[in-house]
């Protein structure tokens, strides 16, 4: 069914079977079709001629029910003849805004007054008598009330500040720098916004902090360093994963190498070397002169025994006295035969 074709005879049974409700709520589902149907400015004239306005604002302040509130604040939203009848009903709504009613039901209150936007009402007069400036002003501090009672402050303070007398009146009140204060955690939020799921929402805070940037050189950093954390978040991941890697060495000071790597000159510890042969203990304690006249033949003790079958580098059997070419760290294997003699290198 298309919202805007709505009969007079439809709005006059509909209106009949919300007044029929005995209970102090209504059907759900009649009342949020009734909402919605209310958002529509034609729909809107209807439901509001004769008493059918009045007849909603008793039942709705008699029971406090936000959600026949919210459809009345729906048709004070359209501008024209509907709006005007609302003058007749703006001190039964300032009387609702205070902080021992439900919450809900004032956000509802709040955004209805704010919608009426009427250059002859005298706000200064309606917020003087109901006491507002209080309650408004501290409803502007952070953490003092939920996000949607705030928004409708605002809004509320904009649609008052239309009258020069009430805004002046706001200026001495002091609520302007709660607004500042209010404004400057603004570009916070909307920061933590630019992640939100919603490709719309996003895209409005990407604008929105393109112009906080432009007039804030300091948060114009911040959204700017925002930006690339967000648009290069797999690579910063990459690197600081990286960075965590190379770390891991230090993180094994106690198993008895990170000393001997990273605290100290390697070739000052003797301890660490050994010979081919094992012999050098690590203590360091012996001299490796001590070992002169003794050699290692595939891992055996050999005493003085030259190696007189081995070659010296120019091809001749070494003389006497002077070792031959030591045989390999590695040694032998033992399934094959020692060969003594010319070989390639």
């Amino acid at each position: 069914m298309a919202l805007h074709i709505f009969s007079k005879a439809f709005s006059v049974q509909l209106m009949k079977m919300l007044f029929e409700c005995s209970e102090e709520r209504m059907d759900l589902e009649l009342i949020s079709f009734c909402i919605n149907l209310a958002a529509n400015k034609r729909n809107a004239q209807l439901i509001s001629e004769g008493n059918g306005l009045k007849m909603l604002m008793k039942r709705a302040l008699k029971f406090k029910d936000p959600l026949l509130m919210k459809m009345i604040r729906n048709i004070s939203q359209h501008d024209g003849p509907t709006k005007n009848i609302f003058i007749d009903y703006v001190g039964d709504l300032a009387a609702q805004i205070g902080p021992d009613e439900e919450e809900e039901f004032v956000i509802e209150c709040l955004g209805t007054l704010a919608n009426l936007t009427i250059p002859d009402l005298d706000w200064e007069l309606v917020l003087k008598e109901y006491n507002l400036v209080p309650y408004l002003k501290d409803r502007l501090k952070p953490g003092s009330a939920e996000d949607d009672l705030m928004l409708e402050v605002v809004i509320m303070l904009g649609t008052v500040s239309m009258d020069d007398s009430c805004a002046a009146m706001l200026a001495k009140s002091g609520i302007i720098p709660a607004l500042i204060e209010l404004l400057n955690e603004a570009p916070a939020y909307l920061i933590d916004l630019m992640h939100d799921k919603n490709a719309e929402i996003r895209k409005v805070c990407d604008n929105t902090l393109d112009i906080i940037a432009e007039y804030d050189e300091e948060w114009a950093k911040k959204i700017q360093s925002e930006k690339f954390r967000w648009h290069n978040s797999q690579w910063l991941e990459m690197v600081e994963n990286r960075q965590m890697d190379e770390g891991e060495p230090y993180m094994y000071g106690d198993d008895g190498i990170e000393p001997y790597i990273h605290e100290g000159d390697i070739l000052e510890r003797p301890d660490l070397f050994y010979s081919a042969d094992g012999m050098i203990p690590s203590d360091g304690a012996i001299s490796p002169d001590f070992f002169n006249d003794f050699h290692v033949q595939n891992g055996d003790m050999v005493g003085h025994q030259l190696f007189t079958g081995s070659m010296g580098v120019d091809g001749n059997v070494p003389p006497a006295g002077v070792p031959g070419r030591p045989t390999t760290a590695y040694g032998y294997r033992p399934d094959e035969p020692f060969y003594y003699g010319y070989g390639s290198r």
